[in-house]
């Protein structure tokens, strides 16, 4: 097990040096630093606490004061498993303290002790400070936490932080080393001998030597050459463990507040849906489309705030959000991020709050939808098993791979799996592609059956005198992302439950009966005309257009009535005529006699055994061809074995 703590406090109360008399380590290693007096950049080092019972080496991240690097600070903080607040014990509770202290409890950091410096300097100030500092920590998660004196000049108090370190760390709950790989950078360097190197607190999972790994969002791919732990090379390193990675990729191609991860394992997005917590120090209320500076994991981007359940959130409030960000970046349910705004706020902050990321990679949503809010809500609080059914409900009819799945819950893909099993087990989703473990949920299987019927309907409505509609008109007449496998397994579903009737190429409701369509009635006087007028045509009939002259019908009254009797089969299409099916069989025995006794025909002998002109005998050739009765060698026609 791999822990790691983190300092925070105001500027200038001893912070780094506290560091370097805990672990011996100087973490300003900027020239800048060491000029200024002050820590600009995120410092590391590690803390051997063997002496007080903790078998692990426990790394160390210390973070910058001053309140114009408060992005380093959060970078530093994300991930740690409990926190160093330092207050100098000659100055007291100060505006970053504050902050810090506030971006602490958002980030959800649980553990932690009070180290009050400079006690060898503050005299009878100590005790006026540490009264301070317990006020501040009223209703926090240091409320009870010990406040311990400590210089850093005189060593007076060191051992009694490390053993109470020791016991706030006892309590932190493990990391998961079997999760995806989630490194967030915070630092990127060259070595010389080694190339460009990458570090950070591994938040999941495991880095090896070796891996193919992807960084997020510039989506570089690289391979692991190296992989340190405290300064010592490792095979791997495990979540929980402060990393140095030696990537296989140049310097520029990488910055702090990429996310290392294992190629197709995760996707960075642009949206995030959120429970948001409005600090009650802000000085007015938050509105809708405010602009702000996330920060998630050890990134910072633009964004701007889209409130769903509310139209102003007002100081200590908290409302369901959707951040919509200016830079694609990697997140999953459960993650913690901090808002801060442009302008100060009470104690002089930019801090304006934080809070949980509920849903990643979905849409964009439209204030005040209620199913949306409904959902968000009932996300809060699922568990694994209900919070991927609800993923697989928001997919609707597109439907989720396990992979996608993975990718939006926060889990591994044989952990996915394992899930999918009992949710296909209880029927509440159905796979409907094999080949990509696709599922959809029953819900909004349910919906698409009933469009797919109600489309139906609609189409015998208008289209009565037809026997039923093709499958791929149907399907046009549904979403274009709905998948050609889940729309196959619905038109089985549906004939086999007796809802629909059909074939290969077409289907209808069990029900619908052409010939005893109000329409069709309305036909059947027509329908026996033409029909005797085809018959007395025989093998030469005549086309629509005569029809309606001789008739004096309407056209569309004769293409229906032609189109009832070639489904009801008194007529035959024979490319665009159609001839009656008495003639046609007829003609189809004298041709079969004919060749039985001569062993072809030819062209003029076909002709008279029509009896009729070329623009019906060459038709009438050609479609015994099709039927596969006569085969056509040269000029001549032979009966087809």
């Amino acid at each position: 097990m791999s822990r790691v703590i983190g300092t925070a406090g105001h500027i200038d109360h001893g912070k780094t040096s506290l560091v370097r008399a805990l672990t011996g380590i100087d973490t300003d290693r900027l020239k800048e630093e060491k000029e200024r007096g002050i820590t600009i950049e995120l410092g590391f080092a590690h803390l051997d606490l063997s002496a007080h019972g903790l078998s692990e080496t426990v790394g160390v991240v210390d973070v910058p004061g001053h309140e114009r690097f408060v992005r380093s600070m959060v970078a530093g903080a994300v991930g740690i498993d409990a926190v160093v607040l330092v207050v100098a014990a000659d100055e007291g509770v100060m505006p970053q303290t504050r902050e810090h202290l506030d971006i602490c409890r958002l980030l959800d950091i649980r553990r932690g002790v009070v180290a009050l410096t400079k006690s060898d300097l503050a005299g009878e100030l100590a005790e006026l400070a540490s009264a301070d500092v317990r006020t501040a920590l009223s209703g926090t998660f240091l409320a009870e936490a010990p406040i311990l004196p400590c210089s850093s000049v005189t060593g007076e108090g060191l051992g009694a932080l490390k053993a109470a370190l020791v016991e706030a760390l006892a309590g932190a709950p493990e990391k998961n080393p079997a999760g995806l790989l989630r490194l967030p950078i915070d630092r990127v360097f060259s070595m010389k001998g080694f190339g460009t190197v990458v570090t950070g607190t591994l938040w999941a999972g495991r880095v090896a030597v070796g891996d193919e790994v992807v960084v997020l969002p510039s989506g570089a791919q690289a391979k692991v050459r190296g992989v340190q732990v405290h300064g010592r090379a490792v095979a791997a390193a495990h979540a929980g463990q402060r990393t140095a990675c030696n990537l296989s990729l140049p310097r520029e191609a990488l910055e702090r507040g990429e996310m290392v991860v294992h190629a197709s394992a995760l996707a960075p997005g642009r949206l995030l849906d959120v429970r948001l917590r409005y600090l009650p120090t802000s000085r007015g209320p938050l509105k809708r489309r405010a602009r702000v500076l996330l920060h998630a994991g050890t990134s910072q981007t633009l964004a701007t705030v889209a409130l769903l359940d509310r139209a102003v959130l007002e100081p200590g409030e908290s409302a369901l959000a959707q951040l919509h960000l200016d830079r694609p970046l990697v997140a999953l349910p459960g993650d913690r991020f901090i808002l801060r705004g442009f302008g100060l706020q009470a104690d002089h902050r930019t801090t304006l709050g934080g809070g949980t990321v509920l849903r990643v990679l979905g849409p964009r949503h439209r204030r005040g939808t209620p199913e949306v809010v409904t959902k968000l809500r009932t996300a809060e609080t699922a568990d694994p098993m209900a919070r991927t059914a609800l993923e697989i409900d928001w997919a609707g009819w597109i439907g989720r791979t396990p992979a996608e799945l993975q990718m939006r819950l926060s889990t591994t893909l044989r952990d996915v799996e394992a899930v999918l099993h009992k949710l296909l087990a209880a029927r509440t989703i159905i796979r409907f592609d094999r080949e990509r473990g696709a599922v959809v949920h029953e819900r909004a299987l349910a919906e698409l059956r009933q469009r797919c019927l109600i489309a139906v309907d609609d189409f015998h409505q208008a289209e009565p005198l037809r026997p039923g509609i093709g499958r791929e008109e149907l399907r046009s007449k549904l979403p274009a992302e709905l998948s050609p496998r889940l729309f196959h397994l619905v038109m089985e579903e549906l004939i086999a439950q007796g809802e629909l009737a059909g074939d290969r190429e077409t289907v209808r409701r069990p029900k619908h009966d052409v010939q005893a369509s109000p329409a069709a009635q309305g036909l059947a006087p027509l329908v026996e005309r033409v029909a005797e007028l085809y018959r007395t045509a025989a093998l030469a009939p005549p086309r629509a257009a005569e029809l309606t002259v001789s008739l004096a019908a309407t056209p569309q009254a004769v293409k229906e009535t032609i189109e009832l009797l070639q489904r009801s089969g008194r007529l035959v299409k024979v490319q665009d005529l159609h001839f009656d099916r008495t003639a046609l069989d007829a003609l189809q025995q004298k041709l079969l006699s004919f060749l039985e006794q001569r062993g072809a025909i030819t062209p003029q002998e076909w002709k008279e055994l029509v009896g009729a002109s070329r623009k019906f005998s060459i038709p009438l050739a050609e479609h015994f061809d099709a039927e596969k009765i006569t085969l056509r060698i040269g000029d001549s026609r032979k009966l087809r074995r």
